[in-house]
């Protein structure tokens, strides 16, 4: 979702995408240049400060660099390498999922007659909405803070970037919803989110308290492996998956797992177990919360628009600095035709 290298040479609507956010900018550029010629033309004193381009160049490695913070971060640097591009004209994004086929028998003679079979398919999908947050700045106020580099502009948005992602986070967990609370649908699509859509196994928390330090080390273990088997055996996922925990539990984990030997922590042990790849901490999950799922690309954003920002054109010499931080994104879980996922939430 974030405009990389790596996206965008490896998806030709990732670069598609790059382009028009280029000329959104270079619009944008030309509009503010022409109107300050037409200043000038007229005899007013201009203030250059600096040129669009510079503060730019300053907004995307702010983008960068916030990536690494952690408001929903953990898993969502996780899942942004795994986004799948599409054109930002498809409202919904629909997968195609396939049955098994082949009716066998065994005989003496053979000449009993083949029962034919075939594959059947259904389909699946969620929306793409577009997500949209602003900033702006009076424009005698920019002109005061010529000198300071547009600080004041970067600030703001590195603010928006802040608060988009962490809305990006909360529709993950949450669902798309609309501004109302109402979830989005489109075409029967829609994504509930990790909480409560059912295409994510949902096993209740009251199972066990993984969070408390007067369950054993033992009991940990084994309650987590019932947790696991939801997947593994019930759902036949073979994939080993990233378990993210609240900061409760990574916190209890940390107890040795064996007071009489060093067998190492809890977290070390539950690690090793078959079918985790490994274990990571969330500041989104919080008391005896906690979800996994593996990073094979069977949970994935669906992105019609990488996350960037753009500005409004100014149609008057006093018309606020305004600016659009937007992406489009929505949320895919891939069950199978018989309904078996690899994702779970514990809650």
């Amino acid at each position: 979702m974030l405009f990389t290298k790596s996206y965008v040479t490896s998806s030709r609507l990732a670069a598609d995408q790059l382009g028009q956010r280029d000329a959104l900018r270079t619009a944008g550029n030309l509009q503010e240049n022409n109107h300050k010629q037409m200043l000038k033309a007229l005899g007013f004193e201009v203030n250059t400060g600096l040129i669009p381009q510079d503060v730019y160049q300053e907004f995307d490695n702010s983008t960068v660099e916030l990536m690494r913070s952690d408001q929903g971060d953990v898993f969502l640097n996780d899942l942004l390498p795994l986004s799948r591009a599409v054109n930002i004209g498809k409202l919904t994004y629909v997968t195609r999922r396939a049955s098994d086929a082949g009716q066998t028998q065994t005989s003496m003679s053979g000449q009993i007659g083949v029962k034919m079979d075939q594959v059947e398919y259904n389909y699946d999908g969620t929306v793409v909405p577009i997500h949209d947050t602003g900033f702006f700045r009076n424009w005698r106020e920019l002109e005061a803070q010529k000198s300071e580099g547009f600080d004041s502009l970067i600030d703001d948005q590195r603010e928006s970037v802040i608060s988009l992602r962490k809305h990006l986070a909360d529709t993950f967990m949450n669902g798309c919803n609309d501004r109302d609370g109402n979830a989005i649908v489109l075409d029967g699509k829609q994504w509930l989110g990790m909480k409560t859509d059912t295409r994510v196994v949902q096993v209740a928390n009251s199972l066990f308290d993984f969070s408390l330090i007067t369950g054993t080390a033992a009991d940990n273990k084994a309650n987590l492996i019932t947790v696991l088997n939801n997947l593994w055996i019930t759902n036949n996922c073979t994939a080993d998956v990233t378990i993210y925990v609240s900061r409760e539990i990574a916190r209890n984990w940390e107890r040795d797992f064996n007071t009489n030997y060093n067998q190492g922590k809890i977290s070390e042990e539950l690690a090793g177990l078959q079918g985790v790849a490994s274990i990571k901490t969330s500041s989104w999950l919080s008391g005896n919360q906690l979800m996994m799922f593996p990073l094979n690309g069977s949970v994935r954003p669906v992105s019609g628009m990488g996350i960037s920002t753009m500005a409004l054109p100014r149609p008057l010499y006093n018309s606020n600095h305004e600016f659009i931080t937007a992406t489009a994104v929505g949320w895919m879980v891939d069950n199978d035709y018989a309904g078996n996922s690899c994702a779970l939430n514990y809650d």
